[in-house]
């Protein structure tokens, strides 16, 4: 379908803010998938992904493929260019020196993870996972009979300045208790933290006497805003690497989710090894024109391609946005440092329903439900800011909009 677009004014590289109607038009979930009570139109502020449609490298990859003829299974010839792709890429934007030959490929990062528990993960031992945290997270660990350890981060004072910070107490007495694996979210959905490498160094420094795993999902690190630059934990020496599956892929940074595509990275040659065993397994399912726009988008950032450094730029400007909006309110909010998810807290607010409801049936804005990244989460929200700055305007004020009339007044 083609649809009108503009142009944002600075952006020479051409990110199309679509109108809401347009976006609507489209039929993507993210914006047809919530119905409001009196059947307004909602506005689409939950699934994970952007307004932006892609860069023009991509689209020219993905319709040169499509002339091609290139609709088949996965050529042969893919597989390599793609890992020569992700450790140039890696290099480029993080510093990470990785070979080719570290790379795998998988459809996407839960595939990865199911593969990862299922292959590596002692039978019945449990799973660490710090909350706030990406909804499957919270699931998948179940389904192969691995219980989950919950552990709330910590925020406020007890984050020393950082606004949420892994508890890594809470993850050693997990540890004690016989888990198996720790998932690391980095840049971290939904608080959007970039993880500092002390930071993850303390993550390793507490796992290290322990029998256990990391399973990193980095796919929002081509998403790190300007001035926190994206450490990958596996990066910070061959022990960690030793322990450690890394997921990455294109699919967020260049929106384009729905080509199945994604990279696992595994420098250390015995977890490697152990990898290939079941390999054929997780490697179906992956596209062979998502895989042509992984490497689209990972070539050119590499040539210097712009489009998504103004993504992030624009991210960066309606974070300071709602950050700007609700200095003063009752509402908690950290801005994130990559990604563009927002994790907005109502825990000092009086509502009458679960802060979801009321924002979409009062605000008609379609929000995560806390209560579904975790337990004690109920009463804040994940809110998507890849949008226009329109947009992130009603999201702010939309926010605001269901906070009681005395909880207002006493911020005014």
């Amino acid at each position: 379908m083609t649809t009108p677009t503009t142009t944002a004014a600075r952006n020479d590289a051409a990110v199309r803010l679509r109108t809401e109607d347009e976006l609507r038009s489209i039929g993507s979930l993210k914006w047809t998938g919530m119905d409001a009570s009196d059947g307004a139109p909602v506005l689409g502020a939950w699934v994970a992904e952007m307004d932006y449609g892609t860069s023009p490298e991509v689209e020219t990859a993905l319709t040169g493929a499509i002339r091609d003829g290139l609709l088949g299974y996965p050529p042969r010839w893919l597989e390599p260019r793609v890992q020569e792709s992700t450790a140039a890429f890696q290099a480029h934007r993080f510093g990470w020196e990785i070979q080719p030959g570290d790379v795998r490929l998988v459809s996407s990062v839960l595939p990865a993870l199911r593969a990862t528990i299922s292959h590596f993960v002692r039978l019945g031992a449990p799973v660490i996972v710090p909350t706030p945290a990406y909804m499957p997270f919270l699931t998948v660990p179940e389904v192969f009979g691995h219980p989950v350890i919950q552990v709330p981060s910590l925020r406020g004072r007890a984050a020393e300045g950082r606004g949420w910070a892994l508890d890594l107490e809470g993850i050693r007495a997990g540890l004690e208790r016989g888990a198996g694996l720790v998932i690391l979210c980095n840049p971290w959905n939904p608080t959007g933290r970039v993880l500092t490498p002390a930071e993850l160094g303390a993550l390793g420094d507490a796992i290290a006497d322990f029998d256990a795993l990391v399973f990193s999902d980095e796919i929002h690190s081509p998403l790190a805003l300007p001035g926190h630059p994206h450490t990958s934990f596996a990066s910070l020496g061959p022990a960690l690497a030793a322990h450690t599956v890394t997921a990455t892929a294109a699919a967020k940074g260049w929106n384009i989710a729905g080509l199945p595509s994604a990279q696992v990275i595994l420098p250390d040659p015995e977890l490697r090894a152990r990898w290939d065993a079941f390999a054929p397994e997780v490697v179906q399912g992956v596209t062979t024109l998502g895989t042509i726009a992984t490497l689209a988008a990972c070539d050119s950032d590499v040539e210097g391609a712009s489009w998504q450094t103004d993504v992030r730029r624009l991210i960066s400007d309606n974070v300071d946005l709602l950050a700007a909006l609700f200095r003063g309110s009752p509402l908690e909010f950290t801005p994130p440092e990559g990604g563009y998810l927002a994790w907005v807290g109502y825990d000092h607010v009086a509502l009458g329903d679960p802060p979801a409801r009321e924002l979409l049936d009062r605000a008609h804005i379609g929000a995560n439900d806390g209560a579904a990244l975790g337990t004690g989460w109920e009463r804040w929200v994940r809110l998507n800011l890849a949008c226009s700055p329109d947009t992130a305007r009603r999201i702010a004020e939309g926010a605001l909009s269901i906070l009681p009339a005395a909880a207002v007044g006493t911020c005014a």
